[in-house]
This record gives structure tokens, sequence and C-alpha cells, in this order.
């Protein structure tokens, strides 16, 4: 992803600051900022300030009037169908990324986020009808080798990323986030709980009572009336160790 325009105060404290959150916010996602093929460009800025800011950053300067999101020949009507796809795939596809991250949007949501991107690849404009969608998106969004066009399907997208969050939180307690009360939808930690396996070990990661630590199955699947009957915070910080 490389959409993100930042502003700040040519200080050595904001410049420091902001860095400082991209490295956290780096650490947490696993998207890292590239410096290098990143820019800065400099405005009203005293002459003193140039010097440090320069150094601060480690990125090359640009000069004022700058171009953000590449030159306007992306524009539809400029484009043929393959071009339009290759911006769909690319550039429409991935804006809406970090949201995903962190949010699982409503179906009406990705419903209008799909429009867009099936009016821009078949008709070069916001909204395409019927008769310009030479197939549906169902197929679109499927990987090449399964018939589509290699589009990323959004509602899938969005579940993974959310359920990667799942993973890492058991798998790598030196995330900056890890220990906070993380929301999942019944469908993410569904999926999360389908897609993986739990080995019982000493039992001091594992959830009594929400881990399938006994013969693949939890406590709230097999005695889902205890389970109601068990604190939340009990539940989200008991572990077997514990437990037994």
């Amino acid at each position: 992803v490389d959409d993100v325009i930042l502003f700040c105060h040519p200080t050595v404290g904001d410049i420091t600051a902001v860095k400082s959150i991209l490295l956290l916010f780096g650490r947490a996602s696993g998207l890292l900022v590239n410096y290098a093929k990143s820019s800065a460009t400099l405005i009203q800025c005293a002459a003193d300030d140039i010097a440090p800011a320069v150094n601060l950053l480690g990125c090359p300067l640009a000069e004022f009037p700058i171009t953000y999101l590449g030159l306007p020949t992306w524009k539809a009507h400029l484009m043929n169908k393959v071009g339009r796809l290759a911006f769909v795939k690319a550039i429409l596809s991935a804006i809406p990324i970090h949201q995903l991250l962190a949010l699982a949007p409503p179906k009406k949501t990705i419903r209008a986020l799909e429009k867009i991107q099936r009016g821009f690849l078949w008709a070069g404009r916001a909204e395409a009808n019927g008769g310009h969608c030479h197939v549906n998106w169902q197929r679109v969004a499927r990987p090449l080798p399964l018939g589509g066009l290699g589009v990323r399907d959004l509602g899938r997208t969005s579940l993974a990323l959310r359920t990667r969050w799942l993973w890492f939180s058991r798998t790598d307690s030196t995330r900056a986030w890890a220990g906070l009360d993380l929301q999942f939808t019944a469908e993410e930690r569904a999926f999360f709980f389908a897609s993986t396996t739990m080995q019982l070990g000493n039992g001091t990661e594992a959830l009594f009572w929400e881990d399938r630590w006994i013969g693949g199955r939890s406590v709230c699947e097999i005695a889902p009336l205890l389970y109601a009957c068990i604190p939340k915070r009990r539940r989200k910080l008991r572990t077997v160790a514990d437990g037994l």
C-alpha cells in the first residue's frame, strides 16, 4: 500500500512522534514503511529547520507542487479493459485494506465498494448496469486458476485479515497490541476455529473455556449452559493450566 500522505510540523518532536507511530503500526500489522520509496515536501519551512527535518525523515525531498497517487492518465476513458482490470486489482482493491484490517465492515459497505470496482472495470465510470457486465462479480472475484479474473473478494479478504489477528494473538505475544480485548464476530471466531487445530502442551496458552482443547471441541460447545454462567472476564483469562 503506497497511498498514504501525512502532515506534520517540521520539528524534531513532531517528526520523531510520527516515525514512532509508523514503527508501532508496522510491528502490529506487518506493513512497514519503505522510506527509500517515500518522499517529503517541506511547505513554509524555515531554512534552519530543513537540515534537521531531512536527517530525521531519512527519505528524499520532493519540491512542491507534488503528484499524489500517480499521473492523471489512469482515468477510465483513456484505458482499455485490460488496463482497467489491472487498476482495479492494484489500486481499488488495495485502498480499503487498512480499514479491513481493523474493522468488520457491514455487507452494505462491501457491496458499495464492489459497485465502484464493477463500474470502473466494465463501464469505465462509477456505475455499470447489467448490460455492461460481461461476467457476474462472484466469478470475477475468483482466483485465476478457478476461472476468475483474480480480483480480490473484499468480503473474504476482510474475514481473512481479521482472522489473522486471532492467529497472531495466539502465536506472537510480542505484538504492540498483545493483551488488548480485541472484538471479533461469531463468524470470524467460527472460521478461525474451523481453520486451525490446537495441540495442548503445558496448558498455559490455551483458554480453558473457549479453546478447542478437548478432542477438538471446547467447553462452550460441550456444555453451553455451563459456559453461559461463567463471567466474560474469566472466560478470557483462565487457562487450561489454571483450570486443571
